[in-house]
């Protein structure tokens, strides 16, 4: 009898070693094969611009505890930082405009881009001194933006509209953070800003507002790109995290006052400044989402073609170096796939209602 407790005690103890000191063995087995989940922070970078702050109304109406996942967001004062941290490995997710996987891709970087969180439709654009009029009289002056980045993207195309390129204009390689106030003082001709830099320097000064992102609709969508290991080790804590953000945006649509105020701490700027500075992202509801990353059409409505057509620009400008010839493998529409599935109803607020 004594062998038979001794044998017994020391199974239960090794049960308890193997299970965390008295957790479920079957449901901690099950939950570590089944959702590849983990107790260890996974990190997103986030940096200043309109749809990315709605990460911190997900944040804030708890989405991310309903969902049972643990997330840090990484603030970047510095939008090309954050992608710089993606790439080195450092964070394991970034907002990242689609303009700017292409690089990565086509440097065999890791990731995939798993949901959609705008369309920029009015939030990026280019202000200028009030003399200059339109986009043909940037000839010759002096344009400030972070080169590069989805803004030099942007006002690379916004040039080609008018017939001018980058050898037309004197650029400036300036953050957006800085090339606000560099419009606003005069110290350059005209800057290529995002939300909320871009109403401040349209409003502030002697200013003129040239041409904005509504202008161009599709061009500019706006991911989140997650890194391969996260995708390969811990699938089902990414799907948390496609769940948590558009359960945080059912939230912001029935509380959009709270949302704002979320949002507007982080941007350290009013609740007014938040919501017209949102008044220029069309916010992607999952439906959005499942019809972008799957209904196959020969427009900026669907990501591949997006990806294809950007990726062609760039290439054009010397921007990369070589061709992108499968666009479909940036993306992984997984995610939204079994979400839409279970609940294709999810909505978004509509921030350019009046």
């Amino acid at each position: 009898m004594k062998k038979l407790i001794s044998f017994l005690t020391m199974m239960c103890l090794l049960v308890l070693l193997l299970t965390g000191c008295g957790g479920n063995a079957g449901g901690a087995a099950e939950s570590s094969s089944d959702s590849n989940s983990s107790d260890e922070t996974i990190k997103i970078g986030v940096s200043a611009f309109p749809g990315w702050y709605t990460w911190y109304a997900v944040q804030g109406f708890g989405a991310f505890e309903e969902n049972e996942v643990d997330v840090e967001l990484v603030w970047f004062n510095t939008y090309s930082d954050s992608l710089q941290a993606f790439n080195s490995g450092q964070i394991d997710a970034v907002c990242a405009a689609l303009s700017d996987t292409i690089s990565p891709a086509l440097s065999n970087v890791d990731f995939k881009v798993v949901l959609v969180n705008d369309n920029s439709a009015g939030a990026d654009g280019i202000v200028a001194q009030s003399e200059i009029a339109s986009l043909k009289d940037l000839k010759g002056k002096t344009v400030a933006t972070e080169i590069g980045t989805i803004e030099h993207f942007f006002l690379l195309n916004a040039l080609e509209t008018v017939g001018l390129t980058e050898k037309d204009i004197d650029l400036t390689n300036m953050t957006v953070e800085n090339a606000g106030p560099a419009v606003i003082s005069g110290q350059v001709d005209a800057a290529s800003l995002w939300e909320p830099s871009l109403s401040y320097a349209a409003s502030e000064g002697d200013t003129n507002l040239l041409f904005d992102s509504s202008e161009t609709p599709g061009l500019i969508p706006d991911t989140l790109m997650v890194s391969g290991k996260l995708l390969d080790k811990r699938s089902g804590d990414v799907q948390k995290i496609v769940n948590a953000y558009f359960d945080g945006m059912q939230s912001y649509a029935e509380n959009p006052d709270e949302a704002i105020e979320f949002m507007a701490k982080q941007a350290d700027i009013s609740n007014e400044e938040m919501a017209t500075a949102m008044k220029g992202a069309r916010l992607f509801s999952i439906a959005d989402n499942q019809a972008a990353f799957n209904e196959a059409a020969k427009d900026y409505s669907y990501l591949p073609y997006t990806a294809e057509k950007t990726a062609k620009f760039l290439l054009d400008q010397g921007m990369v170096s070589k061709e992108l010839t499968d666009p479909e493998s940036i993306f992984d529409s997984t995610y939204i796939d079994k979400l839409y599935e279970e609940n294709p109803d999810l909505t978004v607020p509509d921030t350019q209602a009046e």
